[in-house]
C-alpha cells in the first residue's frame, strides 16, 4: 500500500504544470475547502473527496515558489450537521509566504474530518475579507466544493458583490464529482468574479485544478472602443415541465418574489440578473439571467407509486431537510436535480436517489395490507429486530415500504381466540412494487 501511495504522489507531481515564479508574486492565493459531510463520498480513482482533497493540497503547497502568499480556510468541518452551523469556517493559516506556512497547511488539511454543512457563501466573504490587506496585484481565492449551498444565501450574487467591491478580486471554483445544478452554481461564482471554473473527479484531477487555477488570472476584457445607447432589454428565464401543477416563486437577488413558473406559466421576462426559483422547501440558486438571452433550467420529477396512505418525506442528504412531502393524494414532485433520502414512515429507502434534469425517476415501492371479514383488524409492521416501522387497520388501510424483510404483526383482538402467536405474527419478504396482503377469514 504504501508503494502504491508513492507512485501516485509521483505521477501527480510529474502531471503538474510548472508555475512560473513571477505570476506567482504578483498575486496572493486564498485557498478554500469543502469538508463537509458529503466529502465522505468517494472519487472515481476509489479514494474518498476528502482524501482525495488532503493529497492534493499537499502536492499543490509544494509545487508553489517559495515566495507565494497563500492562506487556508476549511469549512463544514466544526461542527455535525444536525447542527446545522451556518457560520461553520474557520482561517486555519494565515497568509504567509509558502516556504514558512506549507508545513502547516498540510497538517491543518490531514486533519480534517468532513461532518457539516457547506456555507459557501460565509466562507467565500470571509475570505475576500482575508485577501483586503494583501499587497499583491491580484487577490485570488481557489474555493473548492463538492456540493451546492446549504444555508440561505446565493453565492453567485455575493460573488458579484465581493468582484464589485474588490477590482483585483478573481474566483477560480472547483468541483469535486458535482451534479448539474451544483457545477452551475459554481459556474456562476466564477464567472460573477472574473475566474473559472473546473471539473475534478479524481484525485489526480483535483491536482491539476488548483495547480491550474493559481496561474490563471482574471480574463482581460477586450478592448475596443464603441459608444452605446443603452435601451432597456429583458432576459427570459424558462422552466422545462414534466408534470405537477405547483407554482414555483422566482426570487430576485434580495429575496423578492418578482414571478412564478408553473405547468402553464413556463417563461418568466426579467431584467438581467441572478434569479433562484423555490421547489418545495428547496431552493434553486444562482440562475443568471442575461439580456435578450433564454435561461433554461430543468428541475426532475420525482414519482412514487404505488403510494398508500403512509407520508414519503424526500430529504437532502446533506442535511436531513425535508424538501417535500409525499402522500397518496400527491404521489409525484417536482425537484431541484440531485441526490435524496426518501423516508417511508419510519424507514428509510435503501441507498439515496437520484433525480436527472430534466427526466422522470420512478421509486416503486411495496404495500403491506391486512383484508378481514370478521370485522375492523389492526396490526403494526416491524422490522426483523423488532422496531415498529408503522400501524394500520384492515380493510383497506395499507402501508407503502421499501423493499426488504418484515414482521406484520396482528392485533387479533379478544374476540378471535383462535389464533395462535405464530398465526399473529408473520414474516414478509416484500419486493419493489409487490403488494402483500393477508387474509383473515
Amino acid at each position: 500500500m504504501k508503494t502504491h501511495k508513492l507512485s501516485l504522489a509521483f505521477l501527480f507531481c510529474a502531471g503538474l504544470p510548472m508555475l512560473p515564479a513571477q505570476a506567482q508574486n504578483e498575486r496572493s492565493i486564498a485557498l478554500v475547502l469543502d469538508a463537509s459531510g458529503s466529502m465522505k463520498a468517494l472519487l472515481a480513482d476509489g479514494t474518498s473527496r476528502m482524501e482525495g482533497a488532503k493529497a492534493a493540497v499537499a502536492q499543490f503547497v509544494g509545487t508553489l515558489p517559495a515566495e507565494t502568499r497563500l492562506s487556508f480556510r476549511a469549512y463544514g468541518h466544526q461542527s455535525p450537521t444536525q447542527k446545522k452551523d451556518c457560520k461553520d469556517t474557520a482561517l486555519l493559516a494565515p497568509f504567509d509566504k509558502v516556504s514558512s506556512n506549507k508545513a502547516a497547511i498540510t497538517e491543518k488539511a490531514r486533519g480534517l474530518q468532513p461532518q457539516g454543512y457547506t456555507p459557501i457563501t460565509h466562507s467565500l466573504t470571509l475570505a475576500a475579507q482575508d485577501l483586503l490587506p494583501e499587497e499583491a496585484a491580484s487577490h485570488v481565492v481557489v474555493l473548492v466544493s463538492d456540493g451546492k449551498e446549504t444555508c440561505e444565501a446565493d453565492p453567485c450574487a455575493a460573488a458579484k458583490a465581493l468582484a464589485e467591491a474588490d477590482a483585483k478580486l478573481v474566483v477560480h471554483t472547483v468541483g469535486v464529482g458535482v451534479d448539474t445544478v451544483t457545477r452551475s452554481q459554481l459556474q456562476c461564482v466564477a464567472r460573477m468574479a472574473r475566474g473559472n471554473y473546473y471539473d475534478a473527479n479524481s484525485t489526480s484531477e483535483l491536482t491539476g485544478a488548483l495547480s491550474k487555477a493559481a496561474v490563471k488570472g482574471a480574463e482581460e476584457p477586450v478592448k475596443k472602443k464603441q459608444v452605446v445607447i443603452a435601451t432597456p432589454k429583458l432576459g427570459k428565464l424558462r422552466m422545462k415541465v414534466l408534470g405537477g401543477h405547483h407554482d414555483h416563486e422566482v426570487l430576485d437577488a434580495t429575496g423578492k418574489k418578482v414571478d412564478e413558473l408553473s405547468s402553464v406559466h413556463t417563461d418568466a421576462e426579467l431584467a438581467p440578473g441572478i434569479y433562484s426559483v423555490k421547489f418545495g422547501n428547496g431552493v434553486w440558486t444562482s440562475i443568471e439571467v442575461k439580456a435578450g438571452e433564454t435561461t433554461e433550467i430543468k428541475p426532475g420529477y420525482l414519482k412514487v407509486e404505488p403510494l398508500s396512505a403512509t407520508a414519503v418525506e424526500v430529504l437532502e442528504p446533506e442535511t436531513s431537510e425535508k424538501v417535500d412531502e409525499l402522500y397518496y393524494t400527491k404521489s409525484a414532485t417536482t425537484l431541484i436535480p440531485g441526490r435524496f433520502n426518501l423516508k417511508f414512515g419510519n424507514v428509510m429507502w435503501p441507498g439515496d436517489v437520484e433525480v436527472k434534469p430534466g427526466e422522470t425517476t420512478t421509486i416503486k415501492p411495496g404495500t403491506i395490507k391486512v383484508d378481514s371479514n370478521v370485522g375492523v383488524l389492526y396490526f403494526a409492521v416491524q422490522d426483523p429486530e423488532g422496531q415498529e416501522l408503522g400501524k394500520g387497520a384492515s380493510p383497506g388501510h395499507a402501508l407503502t415500504l421499501p423493499p426488504g424483510k418484515y414482521v406484520l404483526e396482528i392485533d387479533a383482538e379478544k374476540r378471535i381466540k383462535t389464533l395462535t402467536d405464530a398465526q399473529r405474527k408473520v414474516e414478509v419478504d416484500l419486493g419493489a412494487g409487490e403488494a402483500f396482503e393477508l387474509e383473515i377469514k
